[in-house]
């Protein structure tokens, strides 16, 4: 009976397991602590042991894509400058106000910590009452 429990535990954690997978997200950096500014939709990795760099990989290009290489003043699919899609995303967490930051970007690998992919913005962020500004130092 309990080699039955035992292997029905053991099925149950295995079918809960979902396929490897990979997010990609912007932050920006505080003194302190990091605010995700946009997150990429998630991507089918491999494995998560053996597939890090395919993710770090795969998350670099995204977000070089979507953003034109880091341009936050390059105008999205919307019509809208990167910048100002992430000075409304802020304002929707009530973050009116932010001067002079790069936009750094990252990846996880299957529930892991995050980690630098090696890409940023050409720019300072600014916004002001949620609309992008130049910033003037």
């Amino acid at each position: 009976m309990k080699v039955a429990l035992l292997l029905l535990a053991t099925l149950a954690a295995v079918s809960a397991q979902s396929e490897p997978w990979c997010r990609c997200a912007a932050f920006v950096t505080y003194e302190y602590t990091e605010m995700m500014v946009y997150e990429a939709p998630e991507v089918t990795i491999d494995s998560c042991q053996d597939d890090v760099k395919q993710c770090k990989n795969r998350c670099s290009k995204e977000l070089a894509e979507l953003t034109n290489d880091g341009d936050l003043w390059s105008l999205t699919a919307e019509g809208i400058t990167v910048g100002q899609h992430i000075c409304s995303n802020l304002l929707r967490h009530l973050i009116y106000f932010l001067h002079n930051h790069k936009i750094y970007g990252y990846y996880e690998v299957c529930g892991g910590a995050w980690q630098y992919a090696g890409v940023m913005s050409q720019q300072m962020l600014c916004c002001n009452g949620g609309k992008h500004e130049h910033c003037i130092s």
